[in-house]
């Protein structure tokens, strides 16, 4: 059976790696945004712990349009912000040279849909993780998934999911080990 996902903001390890371990997974571009969930955010581990970086979004008709169109709220500055993030708590970390220019471009260029900006991280780290599963999109909305297992509200923030095993992370020694977090988190220190 296929599996239905929602698109997601550097999505956590366990999201990612079971949506890469298909040979063919379902992305829904025409579902509701939906508030607190992975869409628009992801969690990083920072010198003070966990860490939610969030994509601000326009809240014009934001319940009733498909999530492909969604636009991203550029008036503020969250990209700037969402980088100096990322570079405070992975500058140090054993893999992340090796990736810094590959995600920098992504805080650089301004993106109008909250789907586009999503998509092309997605293919960016399936790419870095050599990973080539088929990615089909929904033609509609579909409220029951019925011939599909429906994964979009699984993998949200308040639900604790598996998470990879555990790895050495940069701030492990102050916060003790933080499951749940971005797949950039498991590429930047295990690769």
């Amino acid at each position: 059976m296929i599996n239905l996902y929602s698109i997601a903001y550097l999505p956590p390890a366990s999201y990612f790696y079971k949506a890469a371990k298909e040979e063919t997974f379902i992305l829904d571009k025409h579902e509701h945004f939906v508030k607190q969930t992975y869409r628009n955010r992801c969690s990083i581990s920072g010198p003070n712990g966990k860490q939610d970086l969030i994509i601000p979004v326009e809240h014009t008709n934001i319940h009733t349009i498909p999530i492909s169109q969604v636009k991203i709220a550029n008036s503020e500055r969250w990209q700037s912000i969402h980088w100096r993030s990322i570079l405070a708590a992975y500058r140090n970390s054993p893999y992340f040279e090796y990736y810094e220019d590959d995600f920098k471009s992504f805080y650089e260029k301004k993106y109008e849909l909250l789907f586009e900006f999503n998509f092309e991280l997605l293919q960016l780290l399936l790419k870095l993780k050599k990973q080539k599963p088929t990615i089909i999109f929904t033609d509609q909305f579909e409220k029951v998934a019925s011939d599909k297992t429906d994964l979009r509200n699984y993998f949200i923030p308040k639900n604790k999911i598996e998470s990879v095993s555990n790895y050495h992370q940069v701030f492990q020694e102050r916060n003790g080990f933080i499951e749940g977090l971005s797949i950039v988190d498991h590429l930047f220190n295990v690769r």
